[in-house]
């Protein structure tokens, strides 16, 4: 990957806050083809996504909600506003992103 290649801090940053809007993305995707609506901001989406596990504990075995968290954490505060990964941590960020986002189009399908 080019953020690899180059190290650029800029480069790192930027691979991380898009992998972590594509978590929002399907996050909020299966919030609203479960009926539970479009989240507006991130707590709401905390909020929206509570209800939904409630109302689907499968979601909750398959960690629907400690995967989203770790990604939030990992990928947007570590990744994105402090630039503490380096390429190493991103690449395995992204793998795991494709996974959740891999479990999320199986429930939206």
């Amino acid at each position: 990957m080019e953020f690899e290649e180059k190290r650029d801090p800029l480069l790192l940053r930027d691979a991380c806050e898009k992998a972590w809007l594509a978590v929002i993305l399907a996050t909020d995707l299966l919030l609203v083809r479960s009926g539970i609506g479009k989240p507006s901001s991130y707590k709401e989406r905390k909020d929206m996504l509570r209800t939904l596990i409630a109302k689907k504990p499968e979601l909750a075995e398959l960690g629907i909600d400690d995967k989203f968290y770790a990604r939030a954490y990992k990928l947007h505060i570590l990744g994105f506003h402090e630039g503490a990964l380096d390429p190493e941590d991103i690449e395995e960020e992204l793998k795991k992103t494709e996974e959740y986002l891999k479990i999320i189009e199986s429930l939206v399908k």
